[in-house]
């Protein structure tokens, strides 16, 4: 699977559309890689990550205060590495939003479950662009990872010092370009040795030419930059959030100063979480939800709850088998491996993905409450587990359609989706 960067909200309203655009993304063989509620974060952090993928995939979902700045940060950022771009806008979001040059299509918040075909259609478009087997950024081999250091001269010794040690102690070759008074550094070899630095930290306030120059190839290779600056109330851009801007570090006060680069470091190695399977994405969202936060704050251990969760789950062993027990477990928490394993030589995988697919076509037509939506959701899930060959997962997914998609494979005479219904709600 091919990483993409998949950016999106986080508030309770909007966890539902990163579990269906995350879903979708794995039917074309895409891996959604995020990152999850946190403290803080930077743009050094966003910036690491988005070079791993082949591209982003963005859902901007309208808020009482408009669409959020940090996912148009996202799209910004993007752009400035020309990465293929797929923006979701809610289709109550004015139009100028996003400049017509980049792919974008449409949502509705109240049916997008019924505009799955559309959403997956502008996805493959998408995937045909990117390709089968996108070809890996350019890079030297063989060296030790590097990071490139700006307009130290602007901090005091101590400063300077004290950044070095903190970067050299954690396995960074340090890089630097003096200032010789003789112009800009010459292309070529220097561009290359700073265009494969893994990490930049520069300091704005120095009026150097040279380090204002490389500053610009800095940014213009997308080289993870943590930018830091002595002058408390120096300008600041209102349309771009503080933390993907400069930090403060006190002149006066060095060991505050030098807590700042170390966190800012800490958050730029942070790992983004990847959601390889349908499960993990519901799960993810699920999360989300429960953790949505109306102020946009969140504290570290909701960051480590979502993606224990998402990776490991309440997963108990006892005697070589998985089953209900563990934190907050019931009895109706039944192992769905041990009810495939009971079933499984009665429920053809094939047909039952032909049977819901005919269902969930059927169950469009009828639907009229909201809970029906996320019934309709549930089967669609089902039915990608069922093409994917996990039976398992696909029995998960029907114990969550509920009666109502039942009733209706009984009366249009769909048996073995029936059957899987009644055996996965414990009828």
């Amino acid at each position: 699977m091919d990483p993409v960067y998949f950016s999106h909200g986080y508030r309770e309203r909007e966890a539902p559309f990163a579990a269906h655009f995350a879903s979708l993304m794995q039917q074309v063989n895409f891996l959604p890689s995020l990152d999850p509620p946190s403290e803080d974060v930077n743009a050094a952090k966003l910036e690491r990550h988005l070079g791993y993928t082949t591209g982003g995939i963005a859902v901007v979902a309208n808020r009482d205060t408009g669409p959020s700045a940090h996912i148009l940060h996202e799209v910004s950022m993007c752009l400035r590495a020309r990465k293929p771009l797929l923006v979701f806008l809610e289709d109550t979001i004015p139009d100028g939003l996003i400049s017509d040059r980049i792919l974008q299509y449409r949502f509705s918040s109240k049916s997008y479950i019924r505009e799955v075909r559309e959403h997956l259609h502008a996805i493959k478009l998408f995937r045909s662009y990117v390709g089968s087997s996108p070809t890996p950024r350019y890079q030297s081999v063989g060296r030790q990872r590097s990071c490139v250091l700006i307009g130290m001269n602007a901090l005091s010794e101590d400063y300077r010092d004290g950044i070095e040690h903190e970067i050299q102690s954690r396995g960074y070759r340090l890089i630097y370009f003096a200032d010789t008074g003789q112009g800009i550094v010459q292309p070529g070899e220097s561009h290359f040795e700073i265009a494969n630095c893994s990490l930049a930290i520069c300091c704005v306030d120095s009026k150097s030419v040279l380090d204002g120059y490389l500053l610009g190839v800095v940014q213009d290779a997308l080289v993870p930059t943590i930018l830091l600056s002595g002058k408390k109330n120096s300008p600041r851009n209102k349309r771009v959030p503080s933390e993907y801007q400069r930090r403060w570090v006190d002149p006066k006060n060095y060991e505050k100063g030098i807590s700042v680069v170390t966190k800012q470091i800490n958050l730029f190695e942070e790992d983004f979480l990847e959601l390889d399977k349908s499960s993990e994405a519901n799960t993810y969202a699920h999360m989300l939800a429960l953790s949505a936060s109306a102020t946009g704050e969140y504290s570290h251990d909701v960051r480590t709850s979502i993606i224990q969760e998402v990776t490991m789950g309440d997963k108990y062993i006892t005697k070589g088998q998985v089953g209900a027990v563990g934190s907050n477990a019931h009895a109706h928490d039944m192992n769905f491996n041990q009810v495939w394993q009971e079933k499984n030589g009665d429920i053809d995988l094939e047909v039952l993905a032909i049977e819901l697919s005919q269902l969930r076509d059927h169950l469009r037509g009828i639907v009229s409450l909201p809970e029906h939506d996320a019934a309709i959701g549930a089967i669609a899930n089902a039915e990608v587990a069922a093409k994917e060959g996990d039976g398992p997962e696909a029995m998960s997914w029907l114990s969550k359609s509920g009666k109502w998609t039942l009733d209706a494979a009984t009366k249009i005479s769909l048996g073995v989706a029936t059957a899987a219904i009644k055996t996965s709600l414990g009828v």
